[in-house]
């Protein structure tokens, strides 16, 4: 049944909604990460090495799933190459990604969210892959040119993955993945250009994709090996108790396996920008901390080579090895019951019903979530959950379906879910009416816990939307105004809690979407952007202290409606399936807005 909702979709958002939440109600910086879009055209010359199924031999598969080895045979297209060797084939990328308008020295640039379109014309895709080939999907890694002044380093994106797409025609494949953080120790513009892209290709016979696990091409020998990828679903993993009648079997494009033979045999490709263009992908402009003098232009560090990494550093540039949460389970599913007027607010066909998980077979599952925080009066943004300073974990549990039959046949899915998610107060700085530096930290308390509702369909052309629904109490402490402290005593909040109504798209399943999940989609396995546009910020009360009342300060500096929160959801684990927790729960990218 292709296109059923996943049972963990639910979880997922679930877990988003806390978040969110917390992201609306904090007060942001003056660095927003907001920066112009990007979308960068090249032509790139790439060398293709065939490869094999296991010992060189094909590998036998079902029907629906055969796979075309990528050894060359007598059959093979003309021109492809034979196992091991070479042929090379010009190719179109496009890049497309968001950089921070601005940064500071010593504190994380993160580049956006990465799409590379790698476009292969009849010619060529037909002199790289095996005749008859209908379909292929692939894994890629992308290097990025780093330099500030004469510092230089080579930051490695590998990780990217490419769902199927047909190959009658040549070859379009859309890869997706993230980028790596850096720091940099002195002022000046850092700029990031396009170098060399490892391709993996698998020439496939069926409509797959990779698996989670598949390993990214090896960058150039001079840069570290990429990570593991996350882990797939294992296929032995049992149903949860009271789910396995209505667990959907559809996974979304981008965690359907792959036979032996593209595991094992996929064509690589070592491609290089040709002479002569422009690889600019985005610039970030970098001030002065504050209070520090100035540097003067940046320098390569003492002993490094022009053009290669120095040891320790990279002149003023440090690269960001990704953060490893350290977390491989989760903790006890979350206790309670979702609201039960949202739950009867939901629009089903006639003749739906549910199918309820009772509390003792509820399953623990858990994921991260950072992000956003944008407040309109203050015209800034703050990181929620920041991942560099001990992350909460979100926890989820799902607790019941429902099922109908809608008009034109098709099945209507609904997935309901509880969450919950014990935030540490966060510190943030901002400027109160513009030019007042101001800084506070504020506590946000769940209000019973948080409602999570996925609605799908099994039909070929549908929308998956899912929704958090909660409440949070906000507070502040320790509030200061221009470095003098301001006492608001021990019980300023709110006068009443936030109302959270954080929202997920997936769009992969649509006509437009082709079965392709994009960075803009959100996906209960994967993760994704979830967010809130209208978020209000009530008035605040009980801020006094020593007879002074400063409600109407904090109310006139925060308060009111138009502020948003932009969260992404990390990969969601799932102990009992195996599922995204070994070695570790991984980490999402932060967004930017």
């Amino acid at each position: 049944m292709r296109g059923a909702v996943n049972l963990r979709r639910a979880a997922l958002t679930a877990a988003t909604a806390s978040v969110a939440v917390l992201a609306g109600i904090l007060p942001g910086t003056p660095s927003a990460a907001s920066g112009p879009d990007g979308s960068v055209e090249l032509a790139y010359s790439c060398a293709f090495t065939a490869g094999t199924g296991s010992a060189g031999a094909p590998v036998e598969s079902s029907p629906s799933t055969a796979t075309a080895p990528t050894t060359a045979t007598a059959t093979s297209a003309p021109g492809a190459p034979a196992s091991g060797a070479t042929a090379t084939a010009d190719a179109t990328v496009t890049v497309h990604q968001r950089y921070p308008s601005t940064g500071a020295v010593g504190t994380r640039i993160q580049p956006g969210p990465l799409t590379v379109e790698v476009v292969l014309d009849r010619h060529a895709a037909g002199a790289v892959l095996p005749a008859g080939t209908a379909s292929a999907t692939a894994t890629g890694s992308l290097t990025a040119r780093v330099t500030q002044g004469r510092s230089a380093a080579d930051a490695v994106w590998s990780g990217l993955r490419a769902a199927s797409t047909p190959a009658a025609d040549g070859l379009d494949l859309t890869f997706t993945g993230d980028a790596t953080a850096l720091r940099v120790t002195a002022p000046g513009t850092v700029r990031f250009d396009a170098g060399r892209l490892d391709l993996t290709v698998y020439a496939k016979a069926g409509d797959t994709a990779p698996p989670a696990g598949s390993p990214a091409p090896a960058p150039p020998a001079t840069t570290p090996p990429p990570a593991g990828g996350t882990p797939g679903e294992a296929s032995g993993a049992a149903a949860p108790p009271g789910t396995a009648a209505v667990r959907p079997a559809h996974r979304a494009a981008a965690s359907r396996p792959v036979t032996a033979a593209a595991a094992d045999g996929g064509a690589t490709a070592a491609c290089a920008p040709k002479a002569g263009q422009a690889t600019l992908l985005g610039e970030v402009g970098v001030a002065a901390a504050p209070g520090s003098r100035p540097s003067g232009s940046p320098t390569a560090a003492p002993g490094a080579r022009p053009g290669t990494a120095a040891p320790g550093g990279n002149g003023t540039i440090t690269l960001a090895a990704p953060p490893h949460s350290g977390v491989s389970t989760c903790p006890a599913p979350p206790k309670g019951e979702p609201d039960q007027k949202v739950l009867d607010a939901q629009k089903r066909p006639e003749g739906s019903f549910n199918i309820p998980v009772a509390p003792a077979d509820r399953q623990a599952e858990c994921t991260f979530l950072t992000g956003l925080s944008n407040v309109a009066k203050l015209n800034g943004a703050s990181v929620i959950n920041d991942l560099d300073e001990h992350p909460a974990l979100t926890d989820v549990t799902q607790t019941g379906v429902w099922i109908g039959f809608q008009q034109d046949g098709s099945l209507y899915s609904e997935f309901d879910s509880i969450a919950t998610l014990d935030l540490p107060p966060a510190n943030s700085t901002f400027l109160t009416f513009g030019f007042m530096p101001t800084s506070a930290v504020m506590s946000l308390s769940q209000v019973g816990v948080l409602t999570l509702v996925i609605v799908g369909s099994s039909g070929s052309d549908y929308v998956t939307t899912t929704t958090v629904y909660g409440k949070l109490q906000l507070r502040l402490s320790h509030v200061e105004v221009n470095g003098t402290p301001l006492d608001v005593g021990p019980d300023c909040h709110t006068v009443k809690p936030l109302d959270i109504a954080l929202t997920g798209i997936d769009n992969s399943n649509t006509a437009e979407g082709g079965g392709v999940l994009k960075p803009t989609d959100y996906n209960e396995l994967s993760g994704g952007p979830l967010h809130q546009d209208d978020l209000t910020i009530p008035p605040f009360t009980g801020c006094a202290a020593h007879g002074d009342d400063v409600d109407a300060l904090l109310t006139a500096s925060i308060s009111g409606p138009g502020n948003s929160l932009n969260l992404i959801q990390g990969p969601l684990c799932i102990p009992s399936a195996f599922l995204n927790c070994d070695p570790e729960i991984p980490y999402p990218t932060p967004p930017h807005r």
